[in-house]
């Protein structure tokens, strides 16, 4: 969804035939490689019910996600990676307060006491995940790794992982706001999913 420049198509092309897309920025190509892989871990681990999310895990996929172009193209990416945040960060057009960076670590553990990945329903995944934005622990990559969270919790719960189309984008941003809003939209997004694969 966001922090890229690659079409659908391009972004296509790089994931099943491993062909770049020529004029787009590398480092942006291997950070959606890395959401690969970290969706791949994702799917992995959710299969054991018996995997509990915790912040340790939460760190991995963040570091899994840009590992290869901070090696590759360090000067493009937002660091600490696979750590919180340091600094104080604003989300523009959006009137919320974000968690201030000594309280990270403390938020997530509080998120995470709450909600236990392998107990949740839809209207959980949906509290959750903006809970977690709300907190915002990295400086690049939160919307990615909630989302990829979402997926894992999902697939815990045998809830179909919600399918977010790049066209959904502003209603996504609008419901973000709104556990009953977001709630709502993440069923039609699973409607999206199931169509897909029928």
């Amino acid at each position: 969804m966001e922090g890229t420049t690659l079409s659908f198509g391009e972004t296509k092309e790089l994931l099943e035939h491993g062909n770049t897309a020529g004029d787009k920025p590398l480092h942006e190509q291997l950070v959606i490689l890395g959401f690969a892989k970290a969706y791949d871990v994702i799917v992995r681990e959710a299969t054991n019910k018996e995997n509990i999310i915790d912040s340790s895990f939460i760190k991995d996929i963040h570091a899994i996600m840009f590992e290869d172009a901070l090696h590759v193209a360090p000067q493009f990416v937002s660091k600490p990676i696979g750590a919180y945040r340091t600094d104080e960060r604003y989300i523009k057009g959006v009137d919320i307060k974000l968690s201030l960076p000594h309280m990270i670590s403390n938020d997530i553990e509080n998120l995470l006491y709450r909600f236990k990945s392998n107990e949740m329903n839809l209207q959980d995944l949906a509290e959750f995940h903006i809970l977690f934005e709300r907190i915002h622990p990295f400086a690049d990559g939160n919307g990615r790794v909630g989302r990829l969270l979402m997926a894992y919790q999902a697939i815990q719960n045998s809830i179909i992982p919600p399918l977010i189309k790049n066209e959904s984008r502003d209603e996504y941003l609008k419901a973000i706001n709104n556990k009953n809003d977001l709630y709502k939209f993440l069923q039609a997004s699973i409607d999206k999913s199931l169509e897909l694969i029928s």
